[in-house]
């Protein structure tokens, strides 16, 4: 009898097998099937949990995640094609008010999504919230706001966080 959980792996396999088939016009099979066979094994020992979500607010932190997408890679191709130099990239380090691991572990994925932006660790210390370490391309904007803004729509997303913690 199947597992359970390679049972519940069979519409994942099916979507990524089709998405795979359009992004590559349907090629290079040997490469995708042995990497998602691995996939699979490594899903059947280590399972993947998604965080509980509120639903009724997905629409919304899906437009405006999007839109960040669209500001940033404007900012970004602005920054990269006007002349002279409009950067000042560097490390910095953003401290999160998320209570939850898995929580900040999705705000640094999620911001390393963002364009001209990239986050490197969460750094743990007691006592103390949690910092992110971040590539920004330019010190000088106000990186914050945009990554606040982003953790703020994490927060009204995740049932796990408390959404009072953070004003609107």
């Amino acid at each position: 009898m199947l597992n359970r959980r390679l049972l519940n792996s069979v519409p994942l396999s099916i979507m990524a097998a089709l998405c795979w088939a359009a992004l590559t016009q349907n090629q290079g099979w040997l490469f995708f099937l042995p990497l998602w066979l691995l996939i699979l094994f490594w899903l059947q020992f280590s399972p993947i949990t998604l965080p509980a979500l509120r639903l009724s607010v997905l629409p919304g932190f899906m437009l405006f995640f999007f839109w960040q997408l669209v500001l940033g890679a404007f900012d970004v191709g602005w920054r990269a094609l006007a002349p002279g130099r409009h950067f000042a990239p560097g490390w910095q380090h953003y401290p999160s008010r998320l209570s939850q691991p898995a929580s900040q572990r999705l705000l640094a994925t999620m911001i390393s999504l963002l364009p001209g932006t990239c986050s490197a660790r969460i750094e743990r210390q007691s006592g103390q919230p949690n910092q992110i370490l971040v590539h920004v391309l330019d010190q000088q904007a106000d990186w914050q706001a945009s990554i606040a803004a982003l953790e703020q729509q994490l927060a009204r997303l995740l049932l796990a966080e408390n959404r009072e913690e953070f004003p609107q």
